[in-house]
């Protein structure tokens, strides 16, 4: 998070891959840094439960909506 936030502050684009449960602390970062709209991409993710591979292919699914 800090990371994109100093990449940012460089004029380096940045944009932050969050899981949902942490969607919330992840905005209130941002604004705290000064940066409320840093750029962050939502995964869907039950981190308690899903395995590696469930995990790899919700990843896949976002690999555009980051790169744009």
């Amino acid at each position: 998070m800090l990371d994109a936030v100093n990449l940012e502050r460089l004029g380096v684009p940045a944009v932050v891959v969050v899981t949902t449960p942490f969607v919330t602390a992840a905005r209130a970062v941002a604004a705290a840094q000064g940066l409320p709209d840093l750029r962050m991409v939502e995964l869907p993710h039950d981190y308690l439960t899903e395995d590696t591979a469930t995990v790899r292919r919700r990843a896949t699914a976002i690999v555009d909506e980051v790169l744009v």
